[in-house]
C-alpha cells in the first residue's frame, strides 16, 4: 500500500468519534507521532515479547487476535478488519488488561500505529480518548470470555465443530484454508488430537479434507455436535 501523507492520515482520524474532542495541540501530536506499518500475511504484529506496540488502526487487511496461555498455547479469539481499531496492542497503558495477546496479520495488512507512550499520555489528558480505548476493549471482552468458555466447557469435538462453523461464516465459504496444524493452534489443542477429530468428521461425511484446506459438506451435522451434552 502506498504511504499515506499527513492530510490523508488526518482525514482518516477525523472519522473517529474522539477526534473532535482533542485539542488542536493534541491533534497535532497525534498526527506527528502516528506512523504507517505494513505487514505481510503471517507476520506477527504483536507478540508476547513486545506487548506495547501502541494503538492500531487497520487501513487494509485482517488481523487475528489470539489469547496466550501460560503453557504457550494460542487460542484465536477474534479478528479485526479494515476500518477497525485495537487498543490491546497498547495493553501496558491500560491498567484493566492483565492478560497476554498475540496479534498476527492474516493477510497483507497496513496499519496506522500511535506508539504507546504517546497514546498513554493523550489518554491521561483527554477523557474522550480514554473512553474510546476502554470501549474498544469492552467490545471484544465477550469474545475473550467466549474463547475461555469453549476451553473449559466444550469437548474437543465441539470446539473443532464450532471453529469450523465460525470460520465458514467469517469467510462466507464452506472451504476453510487451514492446515490441521493451524487449526490446532487456533483452538489451543494438540495437532494429533485435532487430526483425529477431523478424520472422524470426514468419515461421517461432515467435512472433506485436502492439503491445506477443510471443506464443510454438512454444516447441520456440525451444529448437531454442538448440541450434544
Amino acid at each position: 500500500m502506498d504511504r499515506m501523507d499527513r492530510d490523508a492520515i488526518a482525514s482518516y482520524f477525523e472519522k473517529q468519534n474522539f477526534w473532535p474532542h482533542l485539542t488542536r495541540e493534541q491533534q497535532t501530536l497525534f498526527l506527528d507521532q502516528t506512523r504507517q506499518a505494513d505487514y505481510g500475511s503471517g507476520d506477527a504484529v504483536l507478540s508476547e515479547r513486545d506487548n506495547c506496540l501502541g494503538a492500531i488502526f487497520i487501513l487494509k487487511g485482517i488481523l487475528r487476535i489470539s489469547l496466550l496461555a501460560e503453557d504457550g498455547r494460542q487460542i484465536t479469539i477474534y479478528r479485526l478488519h479494515e476500518g477497525e481499531a485495537c487498543a490491546l496492542a497498547a495493553s501496558c497503558a491500560l491498567s484493566a488488561i492483565t492478560f497476554d495477546v498475540q496479534i498476527d496479520a492474516e493477510e497483507d495488512s497496513s496499519l496506522l500505529v500511535l506508539p504507546t507512550p504517546v497514546f498513554s499520555r493523550l489518554m491521561e489528558e483527554n477523557i474522550w480518548l480514554e473512553a474510546f480505548a476502554y470501549r474498544l476493549t469492552a467490545e471484544h471482552f465477550s469474545s475473550i470470555m467466549g474463547a475461555v468458555e469453549r476451553i473449559f466447557f466444550m469437548s474437543l469435538e465441539q470446539r473443532v465443530a464450532a471453529f469450523l462453523i465460525d470460520e465458514s461464516a467469517e469467510l462466507h465459504s464452506p472451504s476453510i484454508p487451514f492446515t490441521q496444524e493451524k487449526l490446532a493452534m487456533a483452538i489451543g489443542s494438540a495437532r494429533e488430537a485435532v487430526s483425529r477429530i477431523l478424520n472422524q468428521f470426514a468419515r461421517e461425511g461432515c467435512v472433506m479434507l485436502s492439503r491445506g484446506c477443510i471443506r464443510i459438506l454438512d454444516k447441520n451435522a456440525l451444529y448437531r455436535k454442538l448440541s450434544l451434552n
